[in-house]
This record gives structure tokens, sequence and C-alpha cells, in this order.
């Protein structure tokens, strides 16, 4: 599945060191331009003739983009340009809030391989837009929003439908983003990010998923996002309801996951067949809730 191109098309190359003269380059070159963050699918697409750009504008050196800050009560603010490798280091200094976040936690420490960890950021990884990626499941997971600044102001902009397809998104031209915000889960949540592959960096069927107030049905609440199984990150909020009703989450498990799965476009490539992946869903979504509730 790789290219069949050796060499990239040819391109200049621009580091700005403001959000002001980025953006002012993407205005300047109207559709001529585009942002690279880590590269990684910038570089990919570019390589396949996926995209084309006469000038890319490399905003790792806009200092700003480069935070990591825990805001109580709010969230976990990461800037558009850390790495997953810079990721998992604050995780590893912060195990309070590494099991706060624990599935964005254990995606950042699936992504890609090391070597591409250093480079790859976890914001480029959601707007890349493949379906196999890891970083999009837990941001729709934990409600992560993304803040956008433009020409016209800015916004904040739910990744939970941000992405369209393939470096496509709701993104107006000229807009950056700057950072991305993981909402505060629930009090006493847990959380976690299973992912099964072959041979690959990419996932057949990627599973995050949060439980909070287990034994209580009418506080309790149960997520799951389901990744590389489908074109775009799927949330089941019908799941999430099934689970509101009296009785046990273990006696509710089978009956909403099967409805769950029924739910599901589930694509078909040479990594898989739907029928393998929705069987995976299916097994993979029991197992990773089951072990929440025993932890």
């Amino acid at each position: 599945m790789s290219a069949p191109y050796t060499t990239l098309p040819e391109f200049k190359y621009v580091k700005p060191t403001s959000l002001e003269e980025a953006i002012r380059l993407l205005k300047e070159n109207e559709g001529n331009a585009k942002i690279m963050n880590g590269g990684i699918g910038l570089i990919g697409f570019m390589k396949e003739r996926l995209l084309e750009a006469e000038l890319v504008v490399d905003i790792k050196g806009i200092k700003e983009l480069k935070k990591i800050e825990y805001l109580p009560g709010k969230g976990l603010l990461v800037g558009a340009t850390v790495t997953g490798t810079e990721m998992i280091e604050f995780f590893e200094k912060n195990p309070d809030l590494r099991e706060k976040f624990r599935a964005f936690y254990e995606a950042a420490s699936h992504m890609a391989d090391a070597i591409l960890r250093n480079r790859a950021s976890i914001v480029g990884n959601i707007l890349e837009g493949l379906p196999y990626v890891d970083m999009p499941g837990p941001a729709v997971l934990f409600d992560a929003e993304v803040h956008a600044v433009g020409p016209n102001g800015e916004r904040w902009i739910p990744v939970d439908g941000l992405v369209l397809g393939p470096a496509m998104t709701k993104l107006e031209p000229y807009e950056i983003v700057t950072e991305i915000l993981y909402k505060e889960p629930p009090k006493g949540s847990r959380s976690a990010y299973v992912k099964l592959q072959s041979r690959s960096e990419y996932g057949i069927v990627n599973i995050s998923a949060l439980v909070a107030n287990p034994n209580s049905f009418a506080n309790r609440e149960v997520r799951v996002v389901v990744t590389s199984a489908t074109q775009l990150p799927f949330r089941a909020r019908s799941l999430e309801q099934h689970f509101k009703q009296p009785g046990k989450i273990e006696d509710l498990l089978d009956e909403g996951v099967e409805k769950m799965v029924n739910e599901l476009d589930v694509i078909e490539d040479p990594y898989a067949t739907a029928e393998f992946r929705k069987y995976l869903i299916k097994i993979l979504t029991i197992k990773t809730i089951k072990s929440l509730l025993s932890r």
C-alpha cells in the first residue's frame, strides 16, 4: 500500500516563528499553501500525489504551540506541535494525570513507532484523517475540542465531527489549530485504549472506552469509541443510553454491544474483512469494559 513515487513534487519551505506570520502566509498563498506540523501525514500525501502544495508552512518553530498544561476542572490542554514522545514523557512524569486520561496515554504509546513519535504530533495525527491512526479515538472519548485561529478570529471545534475524510476537515482555508483540550473526565472514571494490529503501524480495530460510577445506573457513564474499523471515529451514543437503564453493566453488556455492532458501517480492506472486524469489535469492546469494571 505504498506510493509508486520515489520523489516529492517541488515546493517552497518556510518556517514562521509566529502564529500571525503563519496565517499571513496561508492567506497570501491562497489555495497553494499547506501547514506542516509533524509532517508525517503531509509528506506522505504529497509523495502519493494526493495533496499539492507550492508552499509548505512548518509551524514547529512557533513556541506558543509547544505546551502541555492541566487546567483543573477543565481538562488537559495540549499544544498543536506536541509530539507523541513528548506526550508520553509528560504522562510518565505526572502519574495522576496518566490515570485520569489513561486511554490517551495508552493511545500515544501505541502511536506509529518510537521513531515516528519523535516527529509526529498529537494534533497532526487527528487532522490527518486516516481511519487507522490512534489519536482520534481518545480525543472523541474525552469530548476534546480544538482551538482554531484564522484571519476572521478564533473558535473551538469538537473533534467529534471535525474530520470529514483523509486530509479533509471542517477547518476554514486559513485556520490553524493551535491547541486541543481534552475535557475533564467524570470523577472516579477509568479509561483504556486497545489496539489490534498485524505487522503494521495501523490498527485493524481500535477501541477507546471509559466507565464511571458503574454501580449507579442513574449516574453511571459508559463511553465507547471505535476507530480503524470505520472511515471516521464512531462514538456509540446509543450504547451510552443503553447503560442508563436499570441493571448491572455486566448483564447489559452483550445486548448493548451487539446492537452497537449492528449500527456500524465497517470498512473492508487488505488488512481485514468487514465481518472479521465486526467480530473483533464485539470481543474487544466487551473485554475492555469488563477490564475497567475489575480495576
